[in-house]
């Protein structure tokens, strides 16, 4: 199995969802939380890092006190993406779709083509000759959100939006809605084909990935979480551009966000852990950074 679920859990917010992890990181020892409290390096008040999972049931979903109690001590709520821009399922709808409407059922064999067509139908009631024009990546979502154990999946992301506008917090993205799009453009169309077939051949193993994944994060031991995407055998030439470089890229934002006001930052817990993550990051640039248990 090529771990397909590992890159649509945890990587793009709501919609699109994943992580690459490749045997360059390592995962760290010690205590492990979801929640963490940033200090240091002349902040006045402490600001919070958190880990979402982007898939997940809602028998599954949970929000611990102490992530509740962080909310109420924050002054602005930061996720990957700017999730109440009013304007941002347009964008996704928009980046989702091939250019020029191309149907994507010409660029795949006939074998292929009707594994895809036998699950959409079975699942949506329509096959390529409708769902064709989207790009491969998004189809994968699609796929995926039929082969777990819940018809409606939970959302962190959702969650926290609605937990800020009860405070009357302003939210704010890392990223923007056509970077995250654009990263996937960049991986070969037939590769982001096979990985749409083999999760559908491959249903058993899917999920047994995703219930690994979610035993570690329901567990909140981010090393557990990293094993599992570590056993990823398929993505590693994508691990920079989809996670590292994103890891790098986030910290002199974070940086400046903190300093402004105190700030609570959601984002796919696989960016937290390893040498190579967030919190390791925040660490080396002078922060404070401590597992709220």
């Amino acid at each position: 199995m090529k771990k397909t679920i590992t890159i649509v859990t945890l990587f793009v917010s709501g919609f699109l969802a994943g992580t690459l992890l490749s045997g360059q990181a390592k995962a760290q020892e010690g205590p492990s939380s979801l929640l963490w409290k940033i200090e240091g390096k002349g902040l006045k008040k402490p600001s919070y890092l958190y880990g979402t999972i982007h898939l997940i049931c809602p028998d599954d979903f949970f929000v611990s006190d102490a992530t509740t109690k962080a909310l109420d001590n924050v002054e602005q709520v930061v996720l990957e993406l700017d999730m109440d821009d009013p304007q941002m399922a347009m964008k996704m709808q928009q980046l989702s779709l091939n250019e020029g409407m191309k149907n994507i059922s010409a660029e795949m064999s006939e074998e292929d083509a009707q594994v895809i067509n036998d699950f959409l139908k079975a699942n949506y009631g329509v096959d390529l000759t409708q769902l064709g024009v989207v790009k491969p990546f998004a189809l994968l979502s699609m796929v995926l959100l039929k082969s777990i154990n819940c018809d409606q999946p939970a959302s962190y992301e959702t969650t926290l939006v609605q937990e800020a506008s009860k405070r009357e917090l302003e939210v704010l993205g890392l990223e923007t809605v056509e970077f995250q799009m654009g990263l996937f453009d960049d991986i070969p169309r037939e590769e982001q084909i096979s990985w749409l077939v083999e999760t559908i051949s491959e249903r058993e193993e899917t999920l047994d990935e995703f219930n690994r994944m979610v035993k570690a994060y329901k567990s909140q031991d981010l090393k557990a979480l990293f094993d599992v995407i570590l056993q990823n055998d398929q993505f590693a030439d994508y691990a920079d551009p989809l996670l590292y470089q994103r890891n790098e890229n986030w910290i002199s934002k974070i940086g400046e966000l903190v300093k402004d006001k105190p700030t609570f930052i959601g984002v796919g817990a696989g960016h937290l852990a390893s040498d190579k993550g967030v919190v390791a990051l925040l660490r080396k640039e002078g922060y404070k950074v401590s597992p709220v248990l």
